[in-house]
């Protein structure tokens, strides 16, 4: 039996790249009987009378006055009207056969969420400098060419926001993506969608990889830019600190941070790495994402030990 869905779109000023986006989504959203719902957050370039002039019975627009992508995506769960919410980015570009493909693993009731493969568009070539460990900060996402049990796979592996789709019941059910998390204006703050998932998991809903629900994400040049990657890196740590706080027992993040981060603390040469001494923007980036990790765990343990007592 074939799922409703509901596209959310949650936009703020990206006028320009949100119209082509509707255009692309318009004839997926028609051929499955899906709706598509702009949640837009604050924009002042006249992006919701744009889709507004598009409204119809495929395309709606609501606004959530609280600044941050987590917020606009609880709207939209509240919001949605159909029985999954498609979440995607306005600077996100569907294949063609996207959002089919993001909605079959539905069609088993054991399914909560899924998430599909994200591929980086640049202007142009990309830079030079780029390597993996950097295409990780700009939300690149690819767990291979078959379909993936995420239960099974570490949490930091979850699907990325910008490309998952989880069942709108399941979504209020564990109370939606924590705003405390997620980027918010000139933060870019990750990490919601790994601690939701661990959440619907917990609640035995499944949790998916499918690579044929494919996105290009567009990467903003302004990016590309070892200021922005610091920050990144450092907010990267910092969600990830935040979940291990609420869910990991201390011997394994001794052990992470051991293991994981504990020669970025130390500023220690990765001798393992060709070409570290190349790329030192890598370097610099871990230890960013290190002191996040710390920061972040030893402000939260306490809290979250006072909650769960």
């Amino acid at each position: 039996m074939r799922v409703t869905a509901t596209v959310a779109i949650p936009t703020r000023n990206r006028r320009a790249r949100l119209i082509p986006l509707l255009e692309l989504l318009i004839p997926q959203a028609t051929d499955l009987g899906a709706e598509i719902l702009v949640v837009d957050n604050g924009s002042s370039d006249g992006s919701v009378e744009a889709v507004r002039a598009l409204e119809g019975d495929t395309v709606r627009c609501i606004v959530e006055p609280g600044v941050g992508a987590t917020r606009a995506r609880n709207a939209a769960a509240r919001a949605a009207r159909g029985e999954v919410a498609a979440f995607i980015d306005d600077d996100a570009r569907p294949r063609p056969d996207w959002l089919k493909a993001l909605l079959d693993p539905f069609s088993d009731g054991r399914v909560g969420c899924v998430g599909g493969r994200v591929r980086l568009r640049f202007e142009g070539a990309a830079p030079a400098w780029i390597n993996d460990a950097l295409t990780a900060y700009l939300a690149a996402y690819d767990l291979g060419d078959d379909p993936v049990d995420l239960a099974l796979r570490p949490h930091h592996e979850a699907p990325r926001g910008l490309n998952m789709a989880v069942r709108r019941e399941a979504l209020l059910e564990v109370g939606g993506f924590d705003v405390r998390l997620g980027p918010r204006g000139s933060r870019p703050s990750v990490g919601e969608e790994s601690e939701l998932c661990l959440r619907l998991l917990r609640r035995g809903h499944g949790v998916r990889y499918d690579p044929r629900a494919e996105v290009e994400h567009l990467v903003d040049p302004a990016r590309l830019d070892s200021a922005w990657f610091l920050r990144r890196a450092f907010w990267t740590g910092w969600g990830e600190g935040f979940i291990d706080a609420r869910y990991q027992a201390l011997r394994k993040v001794a052990g992470r941070v051991r293991w994981h981060y504990g020669r970025a603390l130390l500023g220690l040469p990765h001798s393992a790495s060709p070409g570290y001494e190349r790329n030192r923007l890598s370097a610099a980036c871990g230890r960013r994402e290190a002191y996040g990790y710390v920061l972040a765990f030893l402000r939260h343990r306490a809290w979250w030990n006072g909650r769960d007592a």
